[in-house]
């Protein structure tokens, strides 16, 4: 089932302290004073749960928090800090699984497929649907819309498109239904930046294109005003393109692209004008729209059938992957019974780096705030780079909103890692880029020199 917001539809209010931390601000060292000083005054070692992004940093916090419990002679809560859950949100949520499974409605031996396998068996769904039929229609669009030529890097690959899709529907629990409904916003929302259609027939499209051509390559040579290399190259761009118009029977999009970017000499450029205005009005050609629409729904239809064939394949081998056990996780944080026991257990929820949280961690991130006596949340909108994964960082934005905002005092606003100049250079960057979020929550001050303590976080 699809997840509702999970801001707005909290069943009570948010409690949660929220820490913004730029990088280098050190934000480590802060946790570390924060969890000492909670400790001190009553929360248990065994009622912390923390959430890293990383197993280095979820040890990192621990051992220093340990240290710090040694150093000010709280050698039993040093102890039992072991029995803290602390870990990366896959490692947390894999634990709460396998201990309220019976709740969960799975076996407490359930296995969970590592990353590694998770890519490599969805491939494998993946070309169980690719279909002949399919892999040539979309190599024809692709080639139709020219998003076979090369950019920046590799060759583009429309597989790449369906793998991306894929990935945010399974971070954020869509089902068919959903996706169904996506793909027809997808084209409708393009549609509309698209000037009105010439319901004009394709084979006079490509005479009037073709007329076109002819008379602007005759316009060219005849030209004895003009004979520099310039026009010339352009000509032959044109002979090229009235040679495959002729071959082929059309030109493919990018091509009539092309067509309106060939440039002649100055003294020839008003005689490319009647056929750069034919080429620039591809957007207006019927073909083109069905060829953009077939594009957008074939690779939604691919993604929604790989996804059934990759939940099949698991449900048949009794698997589960990481976004099932959030999925899970999620349900099972709305059973009262484990919200009861979780209440009574839970002191203190540590949530790091939540800018980079997907909506479905974000939802149980907010459902154990609800039962944990204090929720501490840090980070930084500015590192967000899980974007790929379905994080968002407007969400944290809407958590800040949601809890009355960041109080001054929770803003860390001094830089001990970075030298100023580099500080004050992102500093003007980040300003302009962030100009929607409180100045405060976006610059930090340089130290000059790092502090010995500081400079972990």
């Amino acid at each position: 089932m699809p997840h509702q917001s999970p801001i707005t539809n909290s069943q009570s209010p948010l409690h949660i302290e929220v820490i913004s931390a730029g990088a280098g601000s050190g934000k480590t060292y802060t946790l570390t004073q924060r969890m000492v000083a909670l400790l001190q005054n009553g929360v248990r070692p065994a009622g912390i749960m923390a959430t890293t992004f990383t197993k280095k940093a979820a040890a990192e916090l621990q051992e220093r928090v340990r240290v710090r419990l040694l150093e000010a002679g709280m050698s039993e809560a040093a102890n039992e800090l072991g029995e803290a859950l602390i870990g990366t949100v896959h490692s947390i949520g894999t634990r709460l699984l396998q201990r309220f499974a019976f709740e969960a409605g799975v076996s407490p031996l359930v296995e969970i497929i590592a990353d590694g396998d998770e890519q490599r068996l969805f491939n494998e769904s993946l070309s169980q649907v690719l279909t002949e039929q399919r892999i040539e229609r979309m190599n024809l669009l692709a080639d139709r819309l020219g998003l076979t030529k090369k950019s920046i890097g590799d060759a583009y690959d429309w597989r790449r498109d369906i793998r991306n899709l894929t990935d945010v529907a399974r971070a954020n629990n869509f089902d068919k239904n959903i996706l169904e409904t996506s793909k027809l916003r997808s084209w409708s929302t393009f549609e509309r930046l698209l000037p009105p259609v010439q319901n004009t027939d394709p084979v006079v499209w490509n005479n009037r294109l073709l007329s076109a051509i002819d008379q602007t390559v005759a316009a060219l040579d005849a030209n004895e005003a003009d004979t520099t290399k310039t026009t010339r190259d352009a000509a032959e761009v044109l002979k090229q393109f009235q040679n495959q118009l002729k071959y082929r029977g059309e030109l493919y999009w990018h091509e009539w692209v092309k067509i309106a970017k060939t440039s002649p000499g100055a003294k020839s450029r008003d005689l490319m004008e009647d056929l750069r205005q034919i080429a620039l009005s591809h957007d207006q050609h019927p073909q083109f729209r069905d060829d953009i629409r077939g594009y957008i729904e074939l690779v939604f239809d691919i993604a929604s059938d790989a996804l059934s064939e990759y939940e099949q394949y698991k449900k048949k081998r009794g698997l589960i992957d990481y976004t099932d056990m959030e999925t899970y996780v999620s349900s099972l944080l709305r059973v009262e019974t484990v919200r009861e026991t979780l209440r009574e257990e839970l002191d203190l929820l540590l949530v790091d780096e939540f800018q980079d949280t997907s909506p479905i961690q974000l939802d149980i991130f907010l459902q154990i705030s609800q039962l944990a006596r204090h929720s501490i949340w840090v980070g930084d909108p500015k590192q967000s780079i899980y974007g790929f994964r379905g994080a968002e960082p407007a969400l944290m934005q809407a958590i800040i909103r949601a809890t009355g905002g960041v109080k001054d005092e929770n803003i860390l606003k001094k830089s001990w890692r970075s030298r100023p100049d580099i500080v004050y250079a992102t500093n003007a960057i980040f300003e302009r880029a962030f100009e929607g979020m409180p100045r405060e929550q976006i610059v930090l001050e340089p130290v000059g020199i790092q502090c010995p303590q500081q400079s972990g976080g």
